[in-house]
């Protein structure tokens, strides 16, 4: 089987007498791989079977877990162990800009293995002549800069439309639309704007020009808005607008200058989503991008539910599109985020599957559908739907006479039921403590004359305590162990310490408490009116890190205390002669 047409299987006729040879042997193995493939293909899809779940081991490497998988061809993937290796020694990974997103992905690969002599090379030449006597069907990783094109997605583009607004490798925004609704139903129209962490500030706009389609919320001033929060952190962020489809009432009363169309005998109306010209905005920093997609989706509104047209269009598919694959079939098992460190890069996050690339076992399915004790009773009805060919709309108006899982009440309330007296108040608190996470990577120099980034500050902190009394805040650097099972690299374990001092580092330099942090000082500047602070860190030596934790504490001064008004001082004056003892002593 090839890589897009079907070609008709014919397999070997055997008969006494008959000559066998290289051609007759090869068909035999090919007759059955290339069957057991197009069934694979046709009947499961594409995607991970087991296993295959990478993690960071490092900053520089993954580790990808033992496991199978299926290509577009239908060819089995089996990484038989797992496998750690540094992302530079990876096919594809380029060395030329490091603050990106890049993909890594999984493809068959096959090598011939046993070098033998072979017989007919002997006769007519004095060279020795060679041939591999196994092949071995194996695996092979590469890295990938781009993103597969949505519309390469089969199945998902069975589902909805995915349309690219603008994509740079930098920057990817996305927006989704489902591809059949029917008259009167609300759905979502999502907005994806994927970036690397060291990309700039990113805000984009543009005003919808809509045909058959209300929005319901999610616009200011008739414009769809999204901009990134000033301490944004994450690689991807979602906007969501709901909308509704007119209702069947809607669209007849404007079907005198707009004609329905009608496929396959059944009556349906084109909607359309696009952009008012001249209204889309996209900035990224300081740069006004002009360059971007003219983005029109259009929706299938019609009696029938999304999930019978769906199904139709799957079945409806011709042969070559339903086996046709990329020129390079693979499997995307994990988008890695990188971080530009000077001349190098350090992973600053790993996301299994980015494209939930998975074969689901029919067995599995039955299961599921069999063992009404095994999953909740709202869930088997959604799977006897989907046999009955019901819809999602369907189900939701009957939901009402569905069982239902009664939840477990309040641990409060049981207690309640068991004592007659009442709960006293709640108690006042005076006192906080909380850990924030500072990320310390730098700013982009832009200007050879800029000196590199070396002051970094927390998001503003609510210590919880109020805002009528005076409240005392301190931070430390801390080396706590984090709540995470994934594994850490050992320069970065944690000695679940907490240094507390301007000169506590330099103090234990040298002994076996030393901290693995770079040399940092803390500083803390409060809002006392709106009962927050921020936390800021001095890093005074390079470092391959990318976040500092602190430890933080609040303490409220009492008011019925008659030095109240002086309390925050003298415990401020006692902390600042404790450092300078500790300090001499040094």
């Amino acid at each position: 089987m090839n890589r897009s047409r079907y070609i008709p299987f014919e397999r070997n006729r055997y008969f006494y007498g008959k000559l066998l040879t290289v051609r007759d042997f090869m068909s035999e193995q090919t007759y059955f791989s290339d069957k057991r493939r197009l069934t694979n293909r046709l009947l499961f899809g594409t995607g991970v079977i087991t296993g295959l779940q990478v993690v960071a081991v490092d900053d520089k490497s993954v580790s990808i877990e033992a496991g199978a998988a299926l290509d577009q061809l239908g060819r089995e993937i089996i990484v038989p162990s797992p496998v750690t290796v540094k992302l530079s020694n990876i096919d594809g990974f380029t060395n030329h800009d490091y603050a990106k997103n890049v993909y890594l992905t999984l493809s068959y690969d096959e090598a011939g293995k046993e070098p033998v002599h072979t017989v007919t090379g002997t006769f007519g030449t004095n060279e020795e002549v060679s041939e591999h006597n196994r092949i071995l069907e194996s695996y092979k990783l590469a890295i990938r800069e781009t993103p597969p094109a949505p519309a390469s997605l089969e199945f998902d583009a069975l589902i909805e439309d995915t349309s690219v607004w603008y994509d740079d490798g930098q920057v990817r925004i996305l927006q989704t639309a489902p591809r059949y609704v029917e008259p009167g139903e609300w759905f979502e129209l999502k907005l994806t704007i994927e970036k690397t962490l060291q990309t700039p500030h990113i805000s984009f706009e543009y005003e919808p020009d809509v045909q058959f389609i209300d929005f319901e919320d999610g616009l200011v001033d008739g414009k769809l808005l999204f901009s990134e929060p000033s301490d944004g952190s994450q690689a991807v962020y979602f906007k969501k607008v709901k909308m509704r489809a007119l209702s069947r009432e809607e669209l007849e009363e404007q079907a005198g200058y707009v004609a329905s169309a009608v496929k396959n005998g059944k009556q349906l109306q084109l909607a359309f989503i696009g952009v008012k010209s001249g209204t889309a905005r996209l900035v990224i920093g300081d740069r006004l991008i002009y360059e971007l997609s003219q983005v029109k989706q259009r929706i299938e509104i019609a009696e029938t539910t999304a999930y019978n047209r769906i199904m139709e269009a799957f079945h409806s598919r011709s042969l070559d599109r339903a086996i046709e694959s990329p020129a390079e079939p693979c499997i995307y098992v994990a988008k890695i985020n990188l971080l530009q460190m000077g001349a190098s890069y350090v992973i600053d996050s790993v996301q299994s599957l980015p494209f939930d690339d998975y074969v689901v076992n029919p067995s599995l399915l039955r299961k599921l559908q069999s063992k009404e004790i095994s999953i909740p009773s709202s869930v088997h009805a959604v799977y006897e739907a989907a046999a009955a060919g019901q819809g999602v709309q369907q189900l939701a108006e009957t939901s009402d006479k569905l069982p239902t899982i009664e939840e477990f009440p309040p641990i409060e309330e049981e207690f309640k039921t068991l004592f007659s007296y009442e709960q006293s108040e709640e108690v006042e608190r005076y006192t906080a403590t909380g850990i924030a996470e500072i990320s310390i990577v730098p700013e982009l120099v832009k200007k050879w004359y800029q000196k590199r980034q070396k002051n970094f500050f927390s998001a503003e902190i609510e210590h919880g305590l109020g805002t009528e009394s005076p409240v005392y805040i301190t931070a430390s650097l801390s080396d706590e162990h984090e709540l995470t099972d994934a594994p850490v690299p050992d320069m970065f374990q944690r000695s679940n310490t907490i240094y507390s001092g301007a000169e506590s580092q330099r103090i234990f330099a040298g002994s076996e408490f030393a901290s693995s942090y770079p040399l940092i000082t803390t500083a803390v500047v409060q809002f006392p009116t709106k009962g927050s602070f921020r936390i800021g860190v001095g890093v005074h030596k390079k470092t391959e890190r990318t976040r500092i934790m602190v430890r933080w504490w609040a303490m409220k001064i009492q008011a019925e205390d008659n030095n109240a008004a002086m309390s925050a001082e003298v415990l401020e004056e006692g902390w600042s002669n404790a450092a300078a003892a500790a300090s001499r002593q040094g």
